[in-house]
C-alpha cells in the first residue's frame, strides 16, 4: 500500500484490495452519503427500474445515488469510480474524448479507473495525475474511490481515512 497528501486530501493506492473489502470493513465511506458514479465495469452505470425506484438518477452519463441507508444500494461490478459527497451533487458530464487531445471542456468530467494502472503514486502518469487533481479539487467530494487494476481512494475525512488504511493494512 503506498500512501500520500496532496492539501486537504489523503490517498492511498493498493495492489491487495478491492472495493469489497473496503466497504465490508468501512461502510461509514458511503452510508448516510452520496454517490456520483462515472464508471460502472469500465461504462456508465445503466439504472435498472428497481434503481429508479430507489431515488437513484442519471444525468450526461453520471448515475447519482439517493442517501444511502445500505452498502447494499451500490452497485460494483470492477473498474467502478465514485465521488462521494455529504449532499446531492452535480459533476456535468462525462467528457468522452481523449484527455490528452484538447483540454477538459468546463462542465466535464474525465473517467480515471480506465486508464491501465491508474495510480496516484505512480510518476510516469504525471499529466493524468495533474489532470486528477485539478479535478478533483474542483469537484471536491469527501471522497474519491477507484477500483480498477488497483484501488485508489482519496478522502478529505481525516478520521475515515485512518480507518481505511487500518482496515486495509
Amino acid at each position: 500500500m503506498e500512501t500520500g497528501s496532496r492539501g486537504a486530501y489523503r490517498w492511498l493506492t493498493t495492489s491487495r484490495e478491492s472495493l469489497h473489502p473496503l466497504l465490508d470493513a468501512c461502510p461509514q465511506t458511503v452510508l448516510n452519503k452520496y454517490v456520483a458514479v462515472t464508471s460502472l465495469d469500465s461504462g456508465p452505470l445503466v439504472l435498472h427500474e428497481e434503481e429508479r425506484a430507489a431515488g437513484w438518477e442519471n444525468r450526461s452519463g453520471i448515475a447519482y445515488s439517493p442517501k444511502l441507508q445500505s452498502v447494499q444500494q451500490l452497485p460494483q461490478a470492477g473498474y467502478d469510480e465514485w465521488y462521494i459527497f455529504q449532499s446531492p451533487a452535480d459533476l456535468g458530464q462525462v467528457w468522452q474524448g481523449d484527455v490528452f487531445d484538447a483540454p477538459l471542456p468546463s462542465g466535464s468530467v474525465a473517467v480515471f479507473v480506465n486508464y491501465g494502472g491508474f495510480s496516484l503514486h505512480n510518476p510516469g502518469m504525471q499529466r493524468l495525475l495533474d489532470l486528477f487533481w485539478t479535478q478533483l479539487e474542483s469537484i471536491r467530494p469527501e471522497s474519491f474511490v477507484a477500483d480498477g487494476d488497483l484501488l485508489n481512494f482519496v478522502s478529505r475525512d481525516q478520521e475515515l481515512f485512518a480507518a481505511v488504511c487500518a482496515a486495509l493494512a
